[in-house]
């Protein structure tokens, strides 16, 4: 295999691929990447952890074709410091890889390629296409509400729901629940019902950019996602994911509009006197008023508060900072409403119809 390409687009490609590789992979060459050139002039870079895998297809020069797995990270670390535009790699009849690059010269201890696991063959009975900036905020308005828990192993990944025309992402840990909706974008036909995994999710966040539509491939196992230059496959989550409609309370006593920048900032200063020990802010509504305190024996105390409209009877309830803010930070709207019911009931974090997030309340000190 003997072939020429941008330094710049090879290591953007081994960036990501080498993102999803194990680090206590059993599998030797799982480490690697595969590198091939076939009739399509192209060099197709493919990685694998056997849950997800990732190709990447660049332009080349093509001199010899042919098959070769080389370690990724380093490949990646390799190109990352190369002085030059152009990178030429060569592989050996014993699987050498040789880099060369300006002055630089770099050879690499490589595997056969025969035994690399390939990516599955998705059917497209099943897909969608969707801009590429729509689906990355579907995921980064729910993602940090997956569980980790893996005795719970439905909850480790997104419920991705498609039904009449309209999307929906729902995650879960049991504490908090964040959904979110994209009403009339994909064909009214089309039912899909599927987990991603989180591992997925967040590699498939770290590619996504742009307006450009990504189309989405479905299968009873696996999840695809494909445009020009990449194609990342998925195995599915297993299982059925619970019945989500009934965390969320049907109604409220009060409603608060909040500033979500404004608000965002005094839980963040307030939290500085939390850790993992004592991580509880207290959140009391009075008139016109949003007062948050936290108490820590080891570090101290803060008292903060922001003009709101309220008129409601004084109420208190404490939230975890953390839960709080994660949902606030991976929003981008300039108003949110908080509504509240009792101290003991979830309070509920909503943008117009779009958006929700249940939080479980902690027991008042």
């Amino acid at each position: 295999m003997h072939c020429i390409c941008d330094r710049i687009a090879l290591n953007e490609a081994l960036q990501v691929l080498q993102s999803i590789i194990g680090t206590n992979s059993t599998l030797p060459i799982l480490t690697n990447v595969l590198m091939e050139i076939t009739e399509t002039k192209e060099l197709a870079l493919t990685s694998t952890n056997l849950e997800v895998g990732i190709q990447f297809k660049l332009e080349a020069e093509i001199i010899e074709p042919g098959i070769c797995t080389l370690p990724c990270k380093k490949m990646f670390e390799i190109t990352r410091e190369l002085i030059g535009d152009k990178v030429e790699i060569e592989i050996s009849s014993d699987n050498i890889g040789i880099i060369k690059c300006a002055n630089g010269v770099y050879r690499l201890m490589g595997m056969a390629g025969d035994e690399f696991p390939r990516l599955p063959r998705l059917s497209k009975i099943n897909s969608i296409k969707i801009n590429e900036n729509t689906l990355k905020s579907l995921l980064k308005k729910t993602a940090y509400a997956i569980s980790s828990d893996e005795t719970r192993y439905v909850l480790n990944g997104v419920y991705f729901i498609i039904s009449k025309g309209d999307i929906v992402v729902v995650a879960t840990d049991g504490r908090r629940l964040a959904m979110v909706s994209k009403k009339e974008i994909a064909d009214p036909s089309l039912e899909v019902d599927i987990i991603i995994p989180a591992k997925t999710v967040n590699e498939l966040m770290r590619v996504l950019s742009g307006d450009d539509p990504i189309e989405m491939l479905f299968s009873e196992t696996q999840v695809g996602f494909q445009r020009e230059n990449m194609l990342m496959v998925s195995r599915l989550i297993e299982g059925k994911f619970p019945k989500y409609e009934q965390v969320i309370p049907k109604s409220s006593r009060e409603k608060v509009n909040l500033d979500r920048e404004e608000f965002l900032s005094l839980v963040r200063r307030v939290a500085l006197m939390t850790n993992a020990k004592s991580s509880q802010l207290r959140f009391r509504f009075h008139d016109g008023c949003l007062t948050v305190t936290a108490s820590n024996p080891e570090i101290g105390e803060a008292k903060d508060d922001m003009g709101i409209e309220y008129k409601g009877d004084d109420f208190s309830i404490a939230f975890n900072p953390v839960y709080m803010q994660d949902a606030l930070k991976a929003l981008d709207d300039e108003k949110v409403t908080l509504e509240l019911s009792e101290p003991t009931l979830p309070g509920v974090i909503k943008v117009d119809d779009t958006f929700t997030y249940v939080i479980m309340p902690m027991k008042l000190k």
